[in-house]
């Protein structure tokens, strides 16, 4: 996604009747860069919280090991929003709950992956997953796996936005993959997938 249409996203939003309050942890930070480097973020986005450490995520969510999963970060979008909702009734409140595990500086045992969980103020619900793939003959930064994620959060919100404030119908299961030029790079999986 350019900057362009990130910019227009962001604008989109901006003068929409959503607020948005997000709660991430291991990615999904360039999000919220391109949310706060565009003039005008205070329309839009209400609270951000980042919890980062082991600690913080036991101490301040409840959320324990393993911390990348559907529930946890559904728990983390849940506690934005139930922070904000009871005394807003005017706009529509989005949370958005991200936990991922990106590339980093050591060789990790587990998966490169993120859940991305949407809820709103209005009992709407929207979920996805991405599995990075790993030994690519042009292995992914982490730079491009977090705005790779940016980008579904940006496309998802836009869609939200276009389809009257609704999210797609999630009837099942749907896998996708993602390919940059003819590599496969990651699949994304949407819908009830636990």
């Amino acid at each position: 996604m350019d900057e362009k249409e990130k910019i227009n996203i962001i604008k989109q939003i901006q003068d929409s009747k959503i607020q948005l309050c997000i709660s991430f942890s291991g990615a999904g930070f360039q999000f919220l860069n391109d949310i706060l480097k565009l003039e005008g973020a205070s329309k839009c986005l209400l609270n951000a919280d980042i919890p980062y450490s082991k600690e913080s995520l036991n101490q301040n969510f409840q959320i324990y090991e393993p911390f990348i999963t559907r529930d946890n970060t559904k728990k983390l979008a849940m506690s934005s929003l139930n922070k904000f909702s009871k005394n807003n009734s005017t706009n529509l409140i989005i949370s958005i709950g991200c936990t991922g595990s990106l590339k980093t500086y050591y060789k990790k045992k587990g998966d490169e992956k993120a859940w991305i969980y949407f809820l709103t103020s209005d009992k709407q619900e929207y979920c996805f997953y991405l599995e990075f793939y790993r030994d690519l003959e042009k292995p992914l930064t982490r730079e491009f796996q977090d705005e790779l994620i940016n980008g579904m959060i940006m496309t998802n919100l836009r869609e939200f936005i276009n389809n009257n404030y609704k999210f797609s119908a999630q009837t099942s299961s749907e896998s996708k993959t993602i390919k940059v030029d003819t590599e496969d790079i990651a699949t994304i999986h949407s819908g009830p997938l636990e």
